[in-house]
């Protein structure tokens, strides 16, 4: 439980400091804004009390600027569901191809509680609609050696 608190703390610290940014928005910038919908893989490894799922993922997340955004998720599986905070850093441009790394915290209730890094990228249609993968590993912190692997594949809507 101690584990739990302390990676939700961690994870809602690590959101505001990343919101905490100079900006020079002084109207509300619904532009930077957007949302996705992907079908998800989950493939626990070690000690993880899981068991291979499938489901979906709805993403909400703002661009604080060209670079970095701030995103929480929510998954449905099988037999399970899920609550994250992520970053989402693109270290290449904007694109027609847009890698990009994830980083933050991950939950899943029977499951594994803990950070996640990942990777993935977009490909652009044009500036409203792209393509999304994403591949995740998520360290379980309540239990020994837990892992817990993600796979997600879908379309973002950015306002």
């Amino acid at each position: 439980m101690k584990a739990r608190v302390l990676v939700l703390v961690s994870a809602a610290a690590a959101a505001l400091a990343c919101a905490a940014g100079d900006y020079d928005y002084v109207e509300y910038d619904y532009e930077r804004w957007y949302a996705d919908a992907q079908a998800t893989v989950v493939l626990p490894q070690g000690g993880a009390g899981m068991r291979r799922l499938g489901g979906g993922t709805a993403r909400l997340g703002y661009y604080v600027d060209d670079f970095l955004a701030v995103e929480a998720s929510a998954a449905w599986l099988e037999d399970s569901a899920g609550l994250g905070l992520h970053g989402l850093w693109h270290w290449w441009g904007y694109e027609k191809f847009d890698p990009f790394f994830t980083f933050g915290a991950n939950g899943w209730i029977d499951g594994q509680v803990g950070p996640s890094l990942g990777w993935g990228a977009f490909w652009h249609f044009d500036d409203n609609w792209s393509v999304r993968f994403d591949a995740e590993a998520t360290l379980g912190l309540d239990r020994p050696s837990g892992m817990v692997y993600a796979l997600s594949l879908g379309v973002q809507y950015a306002f």
